[in-house]
Formats: structure tokens, sequence, C-alpha cells
């Protein structure tokens, strides 16, 4: 089912939200995702983790905090893309359903993983990691725009406005946050 909602399609976005295990599917999903962001991080700090002489340190706790890490990073990312997505839709008109919303979400943060190697410094800045990057976020565009249709039953121009608005406000604070070093 998240297979169809990756390629965009819309009736499967519906049947995500309707099914009986929908809460449990939606978590599941978002531990996947940040146990992917925490392998990530491991990979690009490899050097950094081997460089401990305890054995312990270097093959279970640094690791298990950079996972543990890894899964928090997205649950307030998706907390934010969330309130970030319900109060775009509710300035262009949409009822403001929060409970649907927050359970869909994490389906629009999985193509994110494409991004990370950018984001975590993997690959020295090749311009193929950088493509990533774009690509990665437009996935997560579009897909937050079928969220936003399903969810909050706004179509056309209000409803990829709205995302676009959402957007460029994380992406407004992103830039505020992260150091400008690592931005260029």
């Amino acid at each position: 089912m998240v297979g169809k909602m990756m390629i965009l399609d819309k009736p499967t976005f519906r049947a995500f939200l309707n099914t009986p295990k929908i809460l449990l599917m939606s978590r599941l999903l978002l531990l996947l995702i940040g146990i992917g962001y925490g392998v990530l991080s491991i990979v690009s700090n490899i050097s950094y983790i081997s460089s401990f002489e305890s054995d312990v340190l270097k093959n279970f706790f640094v690791p298990a905090i950079f996972l543990g890490f890894g899964i928090i990073m997205v649950f307030i990312t998706k907390l934010g893309l969330t309130f970030l997505l319900w109060a775009g839709a509710r300035g262009f008109g949409g009822p403001g359903i929060l409970k649907e919303l927050n359970r869909a979400t994490p389906v629009a943060l999985l193509p994110g993983l494409l991004g990370v190697p950018f984001l975590v410094g993997i690959g020295n800045g090749h311009i193929g990691i950088f493509l990533l990057l774009i690509i990665s976020v437009l996935w997560m565009y579009f897909i937050s725009v079928r969220i936003i249709q399903t969810t909050q039953n706004l179509n056309g121009v209000k409803s990829y406005l709205s995302v676009l608005i959402s957007f460029i406000f994380l992406a407004s604070i992103y830039y505020l946050v992260v150091p400008t070093g690592s931005l260029s």
C-alpha cells in the first residue's frame, strides 16, 4: 500500500487512512524511517565511531545513540511537517482534520531518505547526491499534496499552494537552525 502511495496513486491514500491498523502502520513506518536516518548518520560518522578504543562503545553504544537520534529527529520532523501542512491547509480553507494528517505524514517523509546523504555530508558535494536531495524534496512535495487533497479536501491550486507555503516555511526554519558552514 505504501508503495502505491509512493507513486502518488490517489485512491490508495484514502484506503491507507481507512485501514483498521492505520495507527500501527503509521508508527511502524515512522520507526523504519528513523532507523534509516540513523543508519545513514552512522555511515557518515564511521571514522568518528571507529575512533573509540572500547569495543562496547564502538560496536554498540555509539551506534545506538545515532539510531536513537535518527528516530527522534524523524519524530520531530513528522510533528513539524504535520503542523505546517495543517496550518497551510487551514489557511486555504481546509477543515483542519489533524488526526488523519498526523497519521499520513510519515508517508511523506519516506522519500526524504534520498536526501539524507546530502544533509549528513556523504559524497563530498557530488552532483549526484545533490540531485538526490532535489528529487527527494520534490517527491515529498507531491506526496504531501496528495495527503492534503485526501485529508483536507483541498483540490487544485489550493492544495499545491498550501503545501508550497508549508515547505517554504519549513525550509526557512531549517536554514535558520542549521549552521551556515554545513550548507556550502
